[in-house]
């Protein structure tokens, strides 16, 4: 009898480990299969306001520099949920707006603005350093030269054709996942309201960022 016991205690053993492991993986594979499944797994009246791209596709990487052609440094941004905006010239009107509305997406999440960065990709010529510093310091900011075209060309998949300047004209605001996802696209005039829903759900959903 004494012998059954060390054979009881092995299975025991062997069946707990698989348990375990699904107690951490389970929340974030049903996360993954209810956002980026199929639209029959997402709940009725739950539907996006920006562009979902679907099926989302990992961004290319890419050794971003700030304006002084210091390294922004991939510890800046992984593991957490980016909104990322594109940027032609000195930054004016739409610019500027599209800056101060996800701004204030990332404040009115309150706890959870630890999550998110916000990231400015901009070409040449470039916004004035002064005005970035003084209104959007929590901005992380790289040039589109240090970009580069793979990267650039990512975030317009569905617009194909379009050249890199013309791509970043777009005025569009971009989800981008902690795993590097390029998730969804928000156009020009978008609903800053839309977009904090939007984002609320995701951090929501997901137990990753």
């Amino acid at each position: 009898m004494n012998a059954a016991i060390p054979r009881r205690t092995g299975r025991i053993k062997r069946r707990t480990v698989p348990l375990v492991g699904m107690l951490f993986l389970g929340p974030l594979l049903v996360a993954a299969l209810v956002y980026y499944g199929g639209a029959g797994w997402r709940p009725a009246g739950n539907v996006a306001q920006g562009m979902l791209f679907d099926p989302v596709e990992k961004l290319p990487d890419s050794a971003l520099r700030g304006f002084d052609g210091s390294s922004l440094g991939k510890e800046a941004l992984d593991g957490l949920w980016i909104l990322v905006y594109l940027s032609r010239g000195p930054c004016e009107i739409e610019c500027r707006k599209s800056l101060y509305d996800t701004r204030q997406v990332r404040v009115l999440l309150g706890q959870k603005d630890q999550r998110v960065r916000r990231l400015l990709i901009a070409g040449a010529p470039l916004p004035d350093p002064a005005y970035l510093s003084e209104y959007h310091p929590d901005l992380a900011v790289a040039t589109a030269a240090s970009a580069g075209s793979d990267l650039i060309q990512a975030f317009a998949r569905d617009r194909q054709g379009l050249g890199d300047e013309d791509i970043l004209r777009l005025d569009r605001v971009y989800i981008v996942d902690p795993l590097g996802n390029l998730v969804m696209a928000y156009e020009s005039g978008f609903d800053a309201k839309g977009l904090l829903k939007d984002l609320r759900r995701l951090l929501r959903l997901s137990s990753i960022g």
